[in-house]
């Protein structure tokens, strides 16, 4: 059983009401509600693996079809989806100062770990990892994890030795029971000599395919042996140069992407790359989607 997260990067657009700027602010409960009641008035439903893009998402997907294994996804708007769901195209998101943002429609102080017990399905990942017969790989960047975190911790601790954790946010676990199932990439995964290069926002899903094709012909192991193939494996590996990069406004930013649009073809993961390695411009990945989605909208009409 696989477990990653969702994508800002969709291949229907939103229906009417589906996104987090059509709610009103209120108590944590009042926007639970409000989009509960949104959800159900969907019209048009999708199969989560066609509706879901980028690389993340598809890093993952093939880590799942190689190890011939159910692919489940972690969603700040529909909770966990199994495979077999079919959900609506929405726009739903706890970090970032974006007007998908649900958050920022909730009290201050609210967190995603709130917003997965009142919104979601809390305890449905619970059940699936303490039913599952062997090991349950968890990719999930560090916001995931803090929305799934309690939960998590709420399992039996013998559950602990079947779940094996990829993620670039460590330090989201760090002192928890489930720092010990933290599988040990480091920035060598991103160095000149990894079989998978990146960006950070895919770096969990692309530590999963890495460990699957490195152990789909071992098979079950513990946790202890897992976590040395991986050791062995990033052990020749060197650290990455990190380039020094300037922070320029909102507006350098567009357009930059403006001129490089046509020799991307509008691909989303080329123009950050163009933004980092070529310009060396300094942009959060958050921010980027923002900015890249507000261009695609304008090229549309």
């Amino acid at each position: 059983m696989i477990v990653s997260p969702c994508s800002s990067r969709k291949k229907a657009t939103s229906e009417p009401g589906m996104h987090a700027a059509a709610l009103a602010s209120g108590s944590l409960n009042d926007v639970a509600q409000q989009w509960r009641s949104s959800l159900r008035t969907a019209s048009r439903l999708h199969i989560p693996h066609s509706l879901y893009g980028g690389r993340a998402f598809t890093e993952a997907a093939l880590a799942a079809k190689a190890a011939n294994v159910g692919h489940y996804i972690v969603s700040a708007g529909l909770g966990l989806i199994s495979p077999e769901d079919r959900i609506p195209a929405y726009a739903m998101t706890t970090v970032g100062l974006t007007d998908e943002n649900v958050l920022r429609k909730c009290p201050s102080g609210t967190k995603p770990a709130d917003w997965w017990k009142a919104a979601l399905n809390p305890g449905i990942l619970a059940d699936l990892i303490v039913e599952a017969k062997g090991r349950v790989f968890l990719a999930l960047p560090s916001v995931y994890l803090e929305m799934v975190q309690d939960e998590l911790l709420g399992l039996p601790t013998q559950a602990f030795e079947k779940i094996r954790i990829f993620t670039g946010g460590s330090e989201t676990l760090k002192g928890s029971p489930l720092q010990e199932c933290v599988m040990p990439y480091d920035t060598r995964f991103d160095g000149p000599d990894s079989p998978i290069p990146g960006t950070k926002s895919d770096f969990a899903s692309r530590a999963l395919r890495h460990f699957i094709e490195l152990a789909v012909q071992i098979g079950e192991q513990t946790l202890s042996k897992d976590k040395d193939l991986v050791s062995t494996a990033l052990a020749g590996m060197r650290t990455p140069m990190r380039p020094t990069r300037t922070r320029v406004t909102d507006t350098d930013i567009r357009d930059a992407l403006i001129s490089a649009w046509a020799e991307a073809r509008g691909n989303r993961q080329k123009l950050l790359r163009h933004l980092r390695d070529v310009l060396l411009v300094s942009c959060e990945q958050s921010r980027f989607a923002r900015i890249a989605r507000e261009l695609e909208e304008e090229r549309s009409l």
